[in-house]
């Protein structure tokens, strides 16, 4: 016999506050975070809205004085390592190991879809393609230290490690990055 549902309980005007104002304030950089983890638009608004249903339901643990973008990053991070276990075996290609580079021989995986438009606007194209080469962790702390600049520790907060591994995976991600860069034909 299953149990009785618990009844729905409204939200407080609080709590739709907090949401509101989360969003206005961070939905743009939580969205932007989650296109660069996932490089696909439709993933990307999946975990940015799925990142703010948790914020939704789990809002009074949000310490007030602490960074909310280290706190949002976090669950999206979170989130999307949840949804490559899940999707493991519907890759055609393994996750590569955190200093291997990404090598698709000139066609994309089918768990991916073309942005270029999207990260052309922000990055050059050698650089977004040099970006799409590098290991998802490696992507996580180079964005967070080079594009949002985090520090060592809101690294390792938000993506759950140590600061010495965020820096060894960040020496790694630069070198790896300026190699792909380097090997890159020149413009004629």
């Amino acid at each position: 016999m299953a149990a009785p549902r618990k009844p729905f309980d409204p939200p407080s005007p609080q709590q739709t506050a907090f949401l509101e104002r989360a969003i206005n304030e961070y939905g743009r950089a939580t969205y932007n975070y989650a296109l660069r983890l996932s490089h696909n638009e439709a993933d990307a608004r999946d975990l940015t809205q799925e990142a703010f249903i948790r914020v939704y339901r789990a809002w009074r643990s949000f310490q007030p004085g602490t960074s909310f973008l280290s706190w949002i990053y976090r669950i999206v991070t979170n989130l999307h390592r949840d949804e490559l276990r899940r999707r493991k075996g519907r890759y055609q290609e393994e996750i590569p190991e955190d200093n291997a580079p990404q090598q698709f021989k000139g066609a994309r995986p089918l768990a991916t879809e073309p942005i270029e438009e999207l990260v052309d606007r922000q990055l050059s194209e050698p650089m977004s393609k040099a970006l799409a080469g590098l290991s998802l962790e490696q992507r996580q702390v180079l964005i967070l230290a080079d594009v949002e600049e985090y520090s060592y520790q809101e690294i390792a907060d938000i993506v759950g490690c140590s600061i010495g591994t965020v820096r060894s995976r960040l020496h790694r991600a630069r070198h790896q990055l300026r190699r792909l860069i380097e090997s890159q034909p020149k413009p004629s």
